[in-house]
């Protein structure tokens, strides 16, 4: 059997949040707005955790998924981290009255990074793509690790600056920087994981 992550109970629950965020930020209720922001990131790191975790047993010999597969499946959970997190950008920044001049330069940043992960899907989706070799599937699981130690490196800077606890208008883009990085980077580190325990699998 192959897995695949539950997207229609997935993307209600990712819309429930978005919306929840959106009213907390709209009553400057700060506290309401991160347990939103951290609902949106628990949510998609346990469905990338249930969707790879059956991947890493020994015993997994019956689940019919390849490399490339596996890798499509968490691109795109990290694809809606980065649209989840535009449309959030979008929603407190021009839908309320909190404001930052920078808002919706990272909405639509993050728009786009999401689009480029919407047609790399489509591309990898193709078997015979050339994004789809064993060797661009190693490539990309390469640069999904960067990726989880560079957005960690900037974590750590996130917090120890204080950012977080900010009174002006970015202190809602901080806790959605938190909340998307941690998504992006756990579910990157998933990926080097899955690739990892199926190579092995495959050696044997």
């Amino acid at each position: 059997m192959s897995l695949r992550p539950p997207l229609p109970w997935l993307l209600a629950t990712l819309l429930a949040a978005l919306v929840a965020m959106y009213l907390a930020t709209n009553g400057l209720q700060k506290a309401e707005a991160a347990t939103s922001a951290a609902a949106f990131a628990i949510l998609l790191v346990i469905a990338g955790f249930r969707t790879n975790a059956p991947l890493w047993r020994r015993r997994a010999a019956n689940i019919a998924t390849t490399p490339r597969q596996a890798l499509w499946q968490t691109t795109l959970l990290i694809m809606l981290a980065y649209l989840w997190c535009a449309l959030a950008f979008y929603a407190v920044y021009l839908g309320t009255t909190l404001r930052w001049q920078h808002g919706w330069e990272y909405a639509s940043a993050m728009l786009l990074v999401a689009v480029g992960h919407a047609i790399y899907l489509w591309r990898l989706d193709d078997p015979n793509a050339a994004v789809s070799t064993p060797k661009a599937v190693g490539r990309a699981v390469a640069m999904a690790a960067l990726q989880a130690v560079t957005i960690a490196c900037g974590l750590i800077w996130l917090i120890q600056s204080g950012k977080l606890s900010s009174v002006k208008g970015d202190w809602a883009a901080n806790q959605l920087f938190l909340a998307g990085g941690f998504t992006v980077m756990c579910l990157s580190v998933i990926i080097v994981k899955t690739h990892a325990s199926l190579s092995e699998r495959s050696a044997r």
